[in-house]
């Protein structure tokens, strides 16, 4: 196993997407094998130290970075065990990188639909956070596709479960060596990645998925795999950004099936300044509609029927491999840029990721709408999952009056969310950064149920402390 303990080994460890600059880490373990990280478990029982789970880096609230104590690396549990072509199941390590699986089932013939628009995140973070890939308006998160968890306790124990084999019962969910209540919430019917999840009659393994590294690390998962996906294209319409969008996507989104839609993305005006020197094929003063769809011609031209009916300003068409694998750049480059503009004015990613039902949507979008108008002096975009009444809103505040500002816009988005019967937290976890927020939508009570679930996996109270919930809480159980 390898160790690393110089500063400069460490630091890299300490960063991710969320510009949080508060982590502090004493040494990185980096096992190979169940044994080693026995091993790393029974030092920080030992010694009271609290450690934490290291995935790819790519995540945005700051759940792979400490403020103390030790870190565990996933990086070498990063086998690909066996890929089953006729039951189209895999079965992984949880350190495997997402762009190096999915190139390996395409020889297979198969495909793996919620991966992340992170393609270098390892499996283990999406379990971790149920993550939402670029497909998710057509295929849905995570979650749907795990079969199978093997997870090490910190209390030396394996806990391995099947989909399908336990469920809520009376109140608990009964997982052989030990019982955990159902929280006093429920998960909301909508995109969601926020805390524990909680439903009546629930499979147990989804307690697991969404965990953000608090109750074991992942070391083992199975996959349901789906055929490759035809062809597909990628068409951007630009148009005017006014009252027409909200009754142009909910027309787009009933022939959802009859059109083959994979992806339905929209871009404020905005945010379409991020991409402005990377792409210049963008009309001044518009928005966008990105969709990716099957490419067959009888679909194409019904998209270019749809683009003259609501009288864009623009069309682009990837249509051929160099075209289309261009606007995927358009639509993963936005992310990077906004990322790096959080770190240019040196500022901590302040970015609602909340979602509500289909029925509430607009009432949401123009709650934005109205911050945004009466915020005006503070930088913001929205830009997003559209397809599925989930969008990103961004705060770029720039100095600490905005900040204040800011934040307190973040909160009210959370409540408005809430409300409106959504998530807070779409897609990204809570990690830290957000989780002052999550009693807003499952009160303190929700909360303490959460800590006394951690409790049962963790009693040693050593694992991702300050994930979901802050490390004080466990006292308060």
């Amino acid at each position: 196993m390898k160790v690393k303990e110089n500063f400069d080994e460490i630091l890299s460890y300490l960063e991710d997407s969320s510009n949080f600059k508060n982590g502090k880490a004493d040494k990185v373990f980096i096992p190979e094998t169940e044994d080693e990280i026995f091993e790393v478990f029974d030092i920080c029982r030992r010694e009271k130290i609290p450690l934490t789970i290291s995935g790819g880096g790519t995540g945005t609230v700051a759940g792979r970075i400490p403020d103390s104590g030790y870190i565990i690396s996933t990086e070498n549990l990063n086998k690909i065990i066996k890929i089953d072509k006729e039951k189209k199941l895999a079965t992984l390590q949880s350190g495997v990188i997402v762009n190096d699986f999915l190139k390996e089932i395409e020889k297979f013939g198969l495909f793996y639909p919620p991966f992340p628009t992170e393609t270098t995140a390892f499996i283990g973070g999406n379990v971790a956070t149920n993550a939402s890939g670029e497909y998710s308006f057509r295929f849905g998160p995570t979650r749907k596709y795990i079969k199978r968890i093997k997870m090490i306790l910190t209390t030396g124990h394996i806990l391995e479960i099947k989909r399908g084999e336990i469920f809520e019962k009376d109140g608990f969910i009964d997982y052989g060596i030990f019982k955990v209540p159902l929280p006093c919430y429920r998960t909301p019917d909508v995109k969601c990645s926020a805390g524990y999840y909680s439903k009546e009659g629930m499979d147990g393994i989804d307690l697991i998925i969404g965990s953000e590294g608090t109750l074991g690390i992942i070391t083992e998962v199975d996959l349901s795999l789906i055929e490759q996906l035809p062809q597909r294209f990628i068409i951007i319409m630009f148009l005017k950004e006014d009252e027409r969008i909200l009754d142009i996507v909910k027309e787009i989104k009933e022939k959802k099936d009859q059109l083959e839609i994979f992806s339905l993305e929209f871009f404020d005006k905005k945010s379409l300044l991020f991409l402005k020197d990377d792409f210049n094929f963008i009309p001044d003063d518009t928005c966008a509609i990105y969709v990716e769809g099957t490419n067959d011609t009888e679909k194409i031209e019904k998209w270019i029927e749809i683009a003259e009916e609501i009288k864009v300003v623009d069309t682009v068409i990837g249509e051929d491999p160099k075209n289309y694998q261009k606007l995927i750049e358009f639509r993963h480059k936005l992310p990077e840029n906004i990322n790096s503009y959080f770190k240019k004015i040196n500022c901590q990613k302040i970015a609602v990721d909340a979602s509500v039902p289909e029925e509430r949507f607009e009432e949401f979008y123009r709650f934005y709408r109205k911050v945004m108008e009466e915020n005006s002096d503070i930088h913001t975009i929205l830009f997003g999952h559209i397809g599925e009444n989930h969008l990103h809103f961004n705060l770029f505040p720039i100095d600490a009056k905005q900040k204040e500002r800011a934040y307190k816009i973040y909160e009210d988005s959370v409540k408005k969310a809430v409300t409106l019967g959504g998530s807070g937290f779409a897609e990204h976890g809570i990690g830290k950064l957000k989780h002052k927020y999550l009693e807003i939508m499952y009160g303190k009570n929700g909360i303490l149920d959460m800590v006394k679930i951690k409790k049962i996996f963790d009693p040693y109270c050593i694992l991702g402390l300050n994930n979901i919930f802050p490390k004080e809480y466990l006292n308060l159980v």
